[in-house]
């Protein structure tokens, strides 16, 4: 099996796992995450431990492939329910907010029409007080999840590498006030030309 395959989880106290032919799925206090996971590997808990295991009658090279994967799964979903996954997302440039009502959120973005994004189930959005309308949170225990939402937002209005408008990502437990975004790659902007009588 691989390196990372052989890694047992840990459980933290008030989570489960519980697997089936083709299935898991973690609970903990935060939440339940489901996975589909592939028939030549099983899960099994021992000593408050989740180890990933081909199965008895699967060829070790095959459960040793998957192995790593699942428990890459695994590991993200205990993460998940236990301490629940957060980014939070600035939105930089003259006229850019955000408004919430319900699961749908409406982004002004400089654009001819407002961006409707509609909240997808397990997604928490807040949209703090102080940050006049230019910051969301976002919260859950699905990272996969959670990365599929950051990406779609961003790419409403995807940063522009001269002034660094768009929709920015902030640094992890920056405050909504005044944010630290995380850093892009910016271009130098076009300089005119210099001098009197330039041809």
């Amino acid at each position: 099996m691989s390196r990372i395959g052989k890694r047992p989880v840990a459980l933290p106290q008030g989570v489960s796992v519980t697997s089936g032919a083709d299935f898991f799925e973690v609970k903990g206090p935060k939440g339940t995450v489901r996975r589909a996971m592939t028939s030549d590997v099983q899960i099994v808990t021992k000593d408050g431990n989740a180890i990933v295991e081909a199965k008895a009658d699967v060829a070790p090279e095959v459960g040793s492939r998957m192995s790593g994967t699942f428990r890459s799964h695994l590991n993200n979903a205990v993460t998940g329910v236990s301490k629940g996954y957060k980014k939070g997302i600035r939105l930089e440039g003259t006229g850019y907010k955000a408004e919430l009502k319900g699961s749908t959120l409406t982004l002004s973005l400089g654009l001819s029409h407002p961006v409707v994004y509609e909240v997808p189930k397990g997604l928490t959005v807040q949209i703090p007080g102080d940050s006049k309308n230019t910051v969301l949170l976002l919260e859950t225990v699905d990272r996969d999840l959670l990365g599929k939402a950051v990406a779609q937002l961003q790419s409403f209005r995807p940063p522009e590498p001269y002034k660094g408008k768009g929709v920015r990502l902030m640094v992890d437990g920056s405050p909504t006030a005044s944010p630290v975004l995380v850093k892009i790659r910016q271009k130098a902007g076009k300089a005119g030309k210099g001098g009197k009588g330039g041809k």
